[in-house]
C-alpha cells in the first residue's frame, strides 16, 4: 500500500467518523427531547438535564455538521449571478467569496477562543460539563474550515478545481 493510499483512506475513515459523530449527536438530541416532552407532558415530571444535554448536542450538530457540508459543497448559496459569469470570473468570484469566508472564521475563531477563557470554570447547571466545550467546538469546527477553504482556494488559484 503506496503512502497516497493510505492517506486518502485515512482521510475518508476521518469523514465517515465527523459524519458518525453528527449522526450521533442528532439520535442522541432527538433521543433526549423525548425524553423531555414524555417526561414533562405524560409522567408530570421535569427532567433538569434535557434542556442543556440538549442544547449541548444541537450546537454540537450545527457546528461538526458545517464542516461536512462544507466538505460536500452542500451550503445555501445564492448563484443567479455567479452562474451567468464566465469560468474566469467565476473563479475569481468564488475565491473572493472564500477569502471572505475564512475572513469571518478567523474571527469566529477568536471569539471561540476567547470564550473559552472566560467561561473554563463555569458550569453546566444540571451537569459537571463546562461551557468552555462549546466554544471549543465552534473553534474547532471554524479551524477545520479554514484548512478546506483554504485548500479550494488553493486549488482554485493553480487551476486545478472550479
Amino acid at each position: 500500500m503506496t503512502f497516497s493510499t493510505l492517506t486518502t483512506r485515512t482521510v475518508e475513515r476521518a469523514w465517515q467518523l465527523l459524519t458518525g459523530i453528527v449522526m450521533t449527536a442528532f439520535a442522541l438530541m432527538l433521543t433526549i427531547m423525548a425524553i423531555q416532552v414524555i417526561s414533562r407532558y405524560v409522567l408530570g415530571i421535569a427532567v433538569p438535564w434535557t434542556d442543556e444535554a440538549s442544547r449541548y448536542l444541537f450546537l454540537a450538530e450545527i457546528f461538526l455538521g458545517s464542516i461536512l457540508a462544507l466538505h460536500h459543497q452542500e451550503h445555501i448559496r445564492i448563484t443567479v449571478l455567479v452562474d451567468i459569469l464566465p469560468p474566469a470570473m467565476r473563479r475569481i468570484a468564488a475565491s473572493v467569496a472564500d477569502v471572505i469566508c475564512i475572513i469571518v472564521l478567523v474571527m469566529l475563531v477568536v471569539g471561540a477562543w476567547n470564550m473559552m477563557g472566560r467561561t473554563a470554570g463555569i458550569l453546566a447547571s444540571t451537569f459537571n460539563l463546562s461551557f468552555s466545550y462549546i466554544y471549543f467546538i465552534q473553534g474547532l469546527s471554524a479551524l477545520i474550515m479554514i484548512g478546506l477553504l483554504a485548500g479550494n482556494l488553493y486549488r482554485r488559484l493553480n487551476g486545478r478545481s472550479d
